[in-house]
């Protein structure tokens, strides 16, 4: 049954399963992710997403998951739109392309500057593409594991790590994802793709900008809390 999260400590897990889908969905599509990121949409449904704001545009891209007949057209166009090649991606899903100057070396700097952030977080990138730090899938996926973080720490009852955690939170999003994200949508937008991709890019952008407004309102509220003694 669809219901809100109850709690703050239910909604960093909702904020967790988020993250995550969409970190899953930048990855290459294979039949058992597509079916995982189809199980993983119902988990959130039914954790209160239709409730919320961006429920408008999840809802198209949840359908166009659903409507998949044949992954390997997916895998076909994640090619072409996602991974380098002779001619490169149509949409570089790496921060660096959307913040660096090659010509200049700022893509080391990106680079060296994340490798800084996951270490001081404790956060080691994993899977498939944990070689390429600036990987859409691989921030996002850092930000799932703050979320998880959170939800720990509430769970725990341990202030100080829970506002460490969201400090971190809204670092992370200011300073690294939220910082790119809209650009690399943007490419997405103005590309002649299939539904999952075209409707992908909305949906994460929608969530991303509403998550960053909840981050920092939690933050804050945690900043105001009486000091444990």
């Amino acid at each position: 049954m669809n219901k809100l999260p109850g709690n703050f400590e239910e909604l960093a897990r909702f904020r967790q399963g988020m993250y995550r889908i969409f970190g899953a969905a930048f990855l290459p599509p294979q039949p058992e992710r597509l079916a995982d990121l189809v199980a993983g949409g119902g988990v959130l449904e039914s954790m209160g997403l239709p409730y919320l704001a961006f429920h408008q545009e999840w809802k198209p891209w949840r359908g166009a998951l659903l409507d998949i007949d044949d992954a390997t057209k997916i895998e076909v166009e994640y090619v072409r739109m996602f991974s380098t090649g002779v001619v490169g991606a149509v949409s570089p899903p790496t921060e660096s392309f959307y913040t660096a100057d090659p010509i200049r070396g700022e893509v080391g700097e990106v680079l060296a500057d994340l490798a800084r952030v996951y270490n001081e977080l404790r956060l080691e990138p994993t899977g498939l593409v944990s070689d390429t730090l600036d990987h859409v899938s691989i921030e996002l996926e850092i930000m799932s594991a703050l979320c998880a973080r959170e939800a720990d720490a509430r769970a725990d009852d341990n202030d100080r790590r829970l506002e460490i955690t969201l400090k971190s939170q809204v670092m992370f999003l200011e300073q690294h994802l939220g910082a790119w994200l809209p650009r690399f949508i943007e490419r997405i937008a103005a590309t002649d793709t299939i539904p999952f991709y075209a409707t992908l890019g909305p949906a994460v952008a929608s969530f991303v900008h509403h998550d960053m407004g909840v981050a920092r309102f939690l933050v804050t509220g945690a900043s105001h809390r009486e000091p444990v003694r």
